[in-house]
Formats: C-alpha cells, sequence, structure tokens
C-alpha cells in the first residue's frame, strides 16, 4: 500500500462518523459564479452534494484543518474539476498527468481577498493540492466508492457533458477507415471514444465501441444519444474474456495491447480472428512506451506520479516483434508493418510539471488481414 493509500483512508472517514464534508464557505462556490455553462457548474455543485452524504472528516485538530483546505478549494474551484478528478479516479492511465488549475483557483482567490499574505496564498495552495489528491484516492482505492453507481453516473454524465459542450477531446480521434461497408469494430475504447463518435459519419458502417469500465460505457453512451448517431454502439466487453457477439469488416486496436501480457494477448489476437469477416483487416497502433517507463523507473521512480506506476503492465521484451510473430501463427496475413525509435524528454509522467524524463520508447503499427481462404 503506497503512502497516498493509507492517508486517503485516515483523511477521510464515512459520512456521520465525524465533521460533515462541506462547510458553508464551500458551499459558496465562488469560481463557479458566471460559468460559461451553467449546466456544468451545477454538476459540480451536485458531486460535491452527493459526496457529503458519503464521507466525511475527523472530529479532531487535523480533521478540522483538513476540512478548511478542502472546503476552501471549493469556494475556490472551477467547472473543470470534476473531469480532473474523474481522470485521477478511473482513466490515470490514459490521463497521467493531471494537476489542480492553479491560474483558475488564484484569480478567484484574488478576487475575493485581494490583500491576501502570499506565503498564506502558497501555503494554502498546496494544503488544496493535498486534499484534493487525497480525495481522488479515496474514491479510487475504495472499492464501495469506486463501484459507486451515483458517482460512476456523476462523473460519466459530467465528461460528457463537458465534452460535448467545449469538443476539447482529451485524445484525438485516431486515424479512422474511411473506404469499408461493413462493421468497424474498436477494441478496448477509453476516451478516445468521445472523438470517435464526434469523427464518425452518420452515413458510415456500423461502429461498434467496445469497453469494460462503466465510467467509459456510461459517459460515451450519453454523448452518443446527444449527437443522434444511430449507426454506432457502445458495448460493455471484456478482453480477453466474455462472449463475441459482432462481426467485424475492421478492428482496430489502438494502445490497448501493451496493457497484457502475451498469453492474453494471444487469445485477444485469436479471438478477433474469429469474429473478423473473410478479407477483414486488424490495424494496430501501440508502444512499448510503458514497458520502457518500467525498466526505467529505478532511475527516476520517485518523480513519478503517485499512483501511475501502479497502472504498468510489466510485459516482456520484444513485445513488438512477438506480437507479429503471433499474429502469424495464428493465421493473420501482414500487410504493413512499421515501427520508429523516439527519443522525447516529457514531464507527462511526472509529479511535479517542468520536471522532464528523458524517454527512448518503439511505436509501430501493424495492419493484418484474415485471408478469405
Amino acid at each position: 500500500m503506497t503512502e497516498i493509500q493509507k492517508q486517503c483512508f485516515d483523511v477521510f472517514t464515512p459520512a456521520r462518523e465525524g465533521l460533515s464534508l462541506l462547510s458553508d464557505k464551500g458551499r459558496e462556490y465562488i469560481g463557479l459564479e458566471g460559468s460559461k455553462y451553467p449546466d456544468i457548474a451545477y454538476n459540480v455543485r451536485n458531486f460535491f452534494k452527493l459526496m457529503d452524504g458519503k464521507l466525511g472528516f475527523p472530529d479532531t485538530a487535523i480533521g478540522r484543518e483538513d476540512r478548511e483546505s478542502f472546503n476552501w478549494l471549493l469556494k475556490l474551484t472551477y467547472p473543470e474539476i470534476l473531469i480532473d478528478l474523474a481522470d485521477l479516479i478511473y482513466v490515470q492511465h490514459e490521463r497521467p498527468a493531471v494537476f489542480l488549475n492553479f491560474d483558475h483557483i488564484h484569480m478567484n482567490l484574488r478576487r475575493e481577498h485581494r490583500d491576501a499574505d502570499p506565503a498564506w496564498a502558497t501555503d494554502l495552495s498546496v494544503k488544496m493540492d493535498r486534499i484534493f489528491r487525497l480525495l481522488s484516492a479515496r474514491i479510487k482505492y475504495d472499492p464501495k466508492l469506486f463501484n459507486d453507481e451515483e458517482i460512476i453516473h456523476c462523473l460519466s454524465s459530467g465528461y460528457c457533458l463537458y465534452l460535448w459542450r467545449t469538443e476539447n477531446f482529451p485524445w484525438e480521434s485516431p486515424d479512422l477507415p474511411t473506404d469499408v461497408k461493413g462493421p468497424v469494430v474498436d477494441i478496448a475504447t477509453g476516451l478516445s471514444g468521445y472523438s470517435m463518435i464526434h469523427a464518425w459519419p452518420e452515413n458510415g458502417p456500423q461502429l461498434i465501441l467496445t469497453d469494460k469500465m462503466p465510467f467509459i460505457i456510461q459517459g460515451l453512451t450519453l454523448y452518443r444519444e446527444k449527437l443522434g448517431k444511430k449507426n454506432i454502439e457502445i458495448i460493455d466487453q471484456d478482453f480477453p474474456g466474455g462472449k463475441r457477439e459482432w462481426r467485424a469488416e475492421t478492428v482496430l486496436a489502438n494502445k490497448f495491447l501493451h496493457h497484457l501480457h502475451r498469453p492474453e494477448r494471444k487469445e485477444i489476437l485469436g479471438q478477433i480472428f474469429e469474429c473478423l469477416e473473410a478479407g477483414g483487416e486488424l490495424s494496430i497502433l501501440d508502444t512499448d512506451l510503458e514497458y520502457q517507463l518500467l525498466c526505467q523507473s529505478v532511475k527516476y521512480r520517485d518523480r513519478l506520479i503517485e499512483g501511475y506506476p501502479e497502472t504498468l503492465v510489466e510485459i516482456e521484451s520484444g513485445f513488438c516483434q512477438n506480437l507479429v510473430n503471433d499474429m502469424k501463427a495464428i493465421g493473420y496475413q501482414i500487410l504493413h508493418f512499421d515501427f520508429h525509435e523516439y527519443h522525447d524528454e516529457t514531464d507527462a509522467y511526472s509529479q511535479k510539471p517542468g520536471d522532464n524524463l528523458a524517454l527512448k520508447f518503439l511505436g509501430f503499427e501493424i495492419i493484418a488481414k484474415k485471408p478469405t481462404v
């Protein structure tokens, strides 16, 4: 158990065992006043009202101090805070670099306290960041809260509403096939499903998006309904495992297979092969970045975002070539195989913005066909 996992269960108590989560200060929500999107601001208020019935603070000196910091955060918060919270709880493997928007928070603080002591404001910022991360950790590591239907609904609908209003998608849509007539299936879609739904033509073939997380399934389903696209289906589907009731002309597997050990990958590749129509194609975009992060993390593990290393899967060396060999053994005909080595310096996986990590990894593309005979 990590330090943040231990702390989050000490800082927050079940509701009615101590102090309430919200105070009058937090309920002011001055940062939401005059929001361009009042429905998004309403969702923020509604979520923390919901959490007030599920969590609280210990009635101790430390508990009262943490409660004060938490309610300062709510008072000064911004409409996108639910996006940041959901990213940390449900999709940190896709969105590792999540930070409170202190530009907004400090702007709201200056509006409320123009003469605030800079040292006090800095100390408050540290406390707000800490309590925000502890709240996300408590929901993430408490199975009862992580799987709570009300929390999932509130965060997934809030995520959907924000993207529907702003079109500020977390991931750009991958290149979608344009010359197919039969169904297209995307494996383990994740957050990229929002941009895929947005980009998919209403007169295109059937698009089937699959995922196993209720947070993703509910959000994508609501987003599809808002856009009114009837040629898109969202399926609750685990990989591997689960019954495959679809057939496809094209299957997309983008940045997913590196999450699996080789036996699981081989099982999934075999399942996809069975579901492809004769002559159908499987397109794979992937990387060994996370494998390289694990290999190199001894040099900077204490600098990685807390909680992120736990989302990584230790796959084998030679992942890329093994994937090609396993596909050939199953019966795929490899039409295209291209890879490049990348060198990057980025703070996307660092605890602190600006703390760049030097990374070297492979990115590759495979297009394979199920033979017609």
